[in-house]
């Protein structure tokens, strides 16, 4: 296992979000992290294994691949079905969640899990990504607790 702390790219169109997610993995999390919107770069990255887990908004405004409009769902569905990128964990992040969302979401897009924006519990939220992290083997897990026996 690399020397380096795993690597999250946060896919957020919101200046703010984008600003809060990074300041969490960075400093609660003590992950590394890259941001953009940007499709082509977030493809690029993906297939050039430079990041370990995805953080992606649900709906992106601004983001176009071929000449059209994608969402982050759309993104996940392509990241998934390309076998050089499909074991990268992605987490989604939306403001829209209604009863229901969280499985149709991870249904539709094929990401492993969800969360809704704004993060109300950080450290639920570094718990979330660094379970993922764990079981795609990019972290160590955790000592046994002394406590136990």
């Amino acid at each position: 296992m690399p020397d380096a702390p795993p690597k999250v790219l946060v896919v957020e169109d919101d200046r703010m979000n984008s600003y809060f997610f990074e300041l969490t993995l960075q400093r609660k999390g003590r992950l590394a992290t890259t941001a953009t919107d940007n499709v082509d770069d977030i493809l690029r990255l993906a297939r050039a294994r430079e990041v370990d887990l995805i953080v992606l908004d649900v709906t992106l405004a601004n983001s176009q691949y071929q000449g059209r409009n994608v969402d982050g769902v759309e993104i996940a569905r392509l990241l998934k079905n390309d076998p050089t990128t499909r074991s990268i964990p992605i987490i989604l992040a939306t403001a829209h969640a209604l009863k229901g969302d969280r499985e149709n979401l991870l249904r539709e897009s094929g990401a492993e899990d969800y969360v809704s924006k704004p993060v109300t519990d950080p450290q639920q939220f570094i718990d979330k990504v660094k379970s993922l992290l764990r079981a795609a083997g990019k972290i160590l897990p955790p000592p046994p607790s002394s406590t136990s026996g």
